[in-house]
């Protein structure tokens, strides 16, 4: 059923700098399992947890192949699914300058095969084709005859930069979703369209207005075919990220709770939220979604 599937995004930088940092210093990175961070989050009473890859390229955590096994084991006994979350920190595959480009795909390259293993494991490889200096320059250009140039210029780059991805690693393009961000969201269809890959919808991102004026049920309703995973959060202005609980910020519409149960999407819907962030929304789609079925989410720590 309809969100029966979903699923969190544990891994965190407040998780790497609030808690393991904070608490034990650089020890406790040496000592940080991931394993037992899913663990937590199966325990919880969720069915899916993406892996922000991110965290193991900024950060000294190693991922050993006992870590691996267990990783797998766990899937095995609760049922949980994974997705991946490919590197998008300093990241930017649509640069101008090819040195970006190429450090960039070096990244993303070097963080598919750190986790090689896992890779019949991970359902979904969730992408940004465009970074933050693109979504910069993209507010510097005030000449309406020039935007369209620059914005096919940087799209170009970006497919190229993906394409060489899918060469260097063999994955199936069908496993990778390129988000929707700071970019017009048509032009990413096309992108997704040309490359053959899939979507992933962040509703925070479309509330938001990142990749222009858009309504996300409409979005829903034209791509949600197209669509492999769904981060599921509320716009919010305030804190380090745009994310925040569901009805708690820029007016979400609980019709797209309906259509997702309506449709029987069937792929892993992520709060890319922390714990008590996620609670809130469970309940709000219970107050305003109530013929969804959700699994029974617990409140208990992760890690």
């Amino acid at each position: 059923m309809p969100l029966n599937r979903i699923g969190i995004s544990p891994l965190s930088l407040e998780l790497v700098i609030n808690k393991i940092l904070k608490e034990k210093g650089l020890a406790g990175l040496a000592q940080f399992s991931l394993s037992d961070l899913i663990e937590g989050v199966a325990k919880a009473g969720y069915k899916h947890c993406e892996i922000v890859l991110d965290i193991f390229q900024l950060f000294p955590i190693q991922i050993t192949e006992e870590e691996i096994e267990k990783i797998k084991n766990i899937k095995q006994k609760y049922g949980i699914t994974y997705s991946a979350h490919f590197p998008f920190i300093s990241i930017e595959l649509a640069s101008p300058n090819k040195f970006i480009r190429e450090g960039s795909v070096n990244s993303i390259v070097d963080s598919y095969k750190t986790f090689i293993q896992l890779e019949d494991d991970i359902e979904v490889y969730v992408l940004h084709a465009t970074g933050e200096f693109i979504a910069d320059a993209m507010k510097f250009i005030t000449n309406p005859d020039f935007y369209p140039i620059a914005t096919n210029l940087f799209a170009d780059l970006s497919i190229q930069s993906i394409k060489e991805i899918i060469k260097k690693t063999g994955i199936d393009k069908n496993k990778i979703a390129i988000e929707n961000i700071e970019f017009p969201f048509d032009t990413t269809i096309k992108m997704v369209e040309k490359l053959g890959t899939k979507l992933c919808i962040d509703t925070a991102h479309v509330l938001g207005g990142f990749s222009g004026e858009l309504d996300l049920v409409d979005i829903a309703e034209k791509y949600l075919d197209i669509a492999a995973e769904i981060h599921l959060q509320d716009y919010s202005k305030e804190g380090l990220i745009d994310h925040g609980a569901l009805g708690t910020g820029k007016n979400f519409p609980p019709e797209f709770l309906n259509l997702l149960h309506k449709r029987d999407f069937a792929g892993p819907v992520v709060f890319e939220l922390p714990r008590s962030e996620a609670l809130k929304s469970i309940e709000y789609i219970k107050k305003f979604a109530p013929q969804v079925d959700l699994p029974n989410i617990k409140d208990l720590p992760f890690y």
